[in-house]
């Protein structure tokens, strides 16, 4: 128990410093933007999700978007982008703590035809972990 206060001590730190929030459950990376998903978060999203998907633990994206309120384009492009790697691997994308404004966007742009909606995090995580 004290090991994961620890860690998420360390997580919070973390979190002061950067945009974005990653966290691996198994075959899934769960991202977690802590800002406007804009230009510069989109940068660290697309960087730290590359790089776990290319070395070959990651299978499914999970994004929550409790944390934030805006998204632009550039976070409809970081989406798309990781969404054709982990297909290109057979795996799937989901969205989970979406609220009105990124709904908005979300169904504007048509992401929701390739990326279901959950109302939490651990609805969304069994899901992608089910087989088609």
């Amino acid at each position: 128990m004290e090991e994961r206060k620890q860690n998420n001590l360390v997580q919070e730190e973390r979190a002061k410093e950067k945009s974005v929030l990653c966290e691996q459950k198994g075959q899934i990376l769960i991202i977690m933007p802590l800002m406007e998903l804009d230009h510069h978060c989109a940068v660290q999203v697309r960087t730290e999700a590359d790089e776990r998907i290319d070395e070959g633990r990651i299978q499914h994206l999970l994004f929550d978007f409790s944390k934030i309120t805006f998204m632009d384009s550039s976070g409809i492009g970081v989406i798309m982008g990781r969404y054709k790697k982990v297909l290109f691997q057979g795996g799937r994308i989901a969205c989970c703590g979406v609220g009105k404004e990124v709904d908005r966007i979300l169904t504007l742009s048509g992401l929701y035809r390739i990326m279901p909606s959950y109302p939490d995090r651990a609805s969304a995580e069994r899901a992608l972990k089910e087989e088609r």
